[in-house]
């Protein structure tokens, strides 16, 4: 009887190390903080308890935020699911349109968290939150599934303007998009203005050309303590985007074989990698908090609290549900001969991998990184929760500035900080989106 030999290859053992990374890293991010959070909530010193949910209703405090964070339901599910979803677990908007008397589930998951006692009752409104995150999820799913969606197009072609031959419906829809132009800019043109006068002038709310200046600016650049939040973003949100991006590229490749094979591993990856999609972010910064306060032998014994890198690591969780699916669509997308060809011509798979696919997805992975990059660089739900004393992002800055007790004439640094944001983020869709389209039509040209 012939045995069949096993031979290991260095490719081999490098998909496999890959392999238990990932599982290593949904375990130790994505699946163990949250089973903590709700051990922490019901299990205190070995014993099943219900005393935070007695803390809980018997709190004035968190029952109101409760009431006010689903006050708005009826008119946010007529327009989505999903924008209730994002209202539901915001934390700057009623931080600072809402004010003390208007408290949400969030800051007032923030208020507990601040607080070593009050921990338990934190965890257990992001553990309310995250039920009806899920609950809201799963109807929209349904809902789905009710409907058939399909392309208008199968080929790539380019979207050309249709005349609207009805007079009257053509003045109205031009009446429309002027409303919705003004809307969308005279806030921004707004912000730019005003970011070049005092803080007198901001409170005035009346702008006075006469009161231009360009202090703002010269203090953001000139004074360590006010640029370096920004520089912080930058580094944390360019950190967090690569990370993201080389994370979801390794998924995806993995996905790809696995269901070309009908791997359930595979399958198991690409569920676990989505599990932050069905969570709010306060619930996800709650279980990095209370799971890596003390050291795990999962970590390296390292304690993760109140470190630099923690924040880091909620960045890339709540970045990767999105990432994975764009990356997924632009894999599935590849036409299946390319690799053929190259395995035929004695490529191996890594090299085929880096030299031939990986070259006509670039396009979708710097978008997609653009994309990430702007959407953290000004975050502040997850940063007010993770972040370092000494490394104070630009979220949580800006939202220093706005409180009372802090001096008036910073005030109008929150705009010059809006308007350097609006720059870089202008200036990574341009590198990302611009060039490439003034290279397409240079070449038609």
């Amino acid at each position: 009887m012939k045995t069949k030999k096993i031979s290991i290859t260095p490719q081999k053992l490098f998909a496999g190390a890959i392999f238990l990374f990932f599982v290593w890293f949904v375990l130790a991010c994505l699946v163990l903080p949250n089973i903590n959070t709700v051990a922490t909530v019901f299990f205190q010193e070995g014993k099943f308890t219900l005393e935070p949910l007695q803390k809980l209703l018997s709190s004035e405090r968190a029952m109101k935020s409760l009431r006010n964070s689903f006050v708005l339901a009826p008119s946010l599910l007529a327009v989505t699911i999903l924008t209730f979803i994002t209202g539901l677990s915001a934390t700057s908007a009623p931080l600072l349109v809402g004010g003390t008397d208007f408290q949400t589930i969030t800051p007032m998951i923030l208020s507990f968290a601040n607080s070593v006692g009050s921990r338990d009752l934190a965890a257990l409104l992001a553990l309310f939150l995250g039920l009806a995150t899920i609950i809201l999820l799963t109807i929209m799913t349904q809902l789905e599934k009710r409907g058939h969606y399909m392309s208008v197009s199968k080929v790539k072609t380019t979207i050309k303007k249709q005349k609207i031959r009805n007079p009257i419906l053509n003045v109205l829809a031009h009446i429309y998009a002027y409303v919705l132009f003004l809307i969308y800019v005279v806030p921004v043109v707004l912000v730019v203005l005003f970011s070049f006068t005092d803080s007198a002038t901001i409170a005035s709310r009346k702008l006075d050309f006469s009161r231009f200046t360009l202090d703002n600016y010269l203090s953001v650049f000139s004074k360590p303590s006010a640029y370096k939040p920004f520089l912080v973003s930058v580094v944390y949100s360019a950190l967090a985007s690569l990370a993201v991006a080389v994370l979801v590229l390794m998924a995806c490749r993995i996905i790809q074989k696995g269901q070309r094979t009908k791997s359930r591993l595979a399958t198991g990856l690409e569920y676990s990698l989505l599990i932050p999609w069905l969570l709010p972010t306060t619930l996800i910064a709650m279980g990095l908090i209370t799971t890596y306060n003390s050291p795990h032998f999962w970590m390296f014994n390292k304690v993760l609290t109140g470190t630099s890198f923690i924040m880091l690591l909620g960045y890339i969780i709540i970045k990767i549900p999105f990432t994975l699916r764009m990356t997924k669509a632009a894999f599935f997308a590849l036409d299946d001969s390319l690799e053929d060809a190259a395995k035929n011509l004695g490529a191996k798979s890594i090299y085929t991998f880096f030299r031939v696919l990986l070259p006509v997805i670039m396009p979708t992975v710097l978008a997609i990184f653009a994309l990430n990059f702007n959407g953290l660089l000004g975050d502040y739900d997850m940063s007010v929760f993770l972040y370092h004393p000494l490394n104070q992002p630009l979220g949580v800055y800006i939202k220093s500035l706005t409180d009372a007790q802090t001096n008036a004439d910073n005030t109008a640094l929150t705009f010059v900080y809006a308007v350097l944001m609006m720059i870089i983020s202008s200036a990574v869709l341009y590198l990302v989106y611009g060039r490439g389209n003034n290279d397409k039509l240079s070449n038609n040209k």
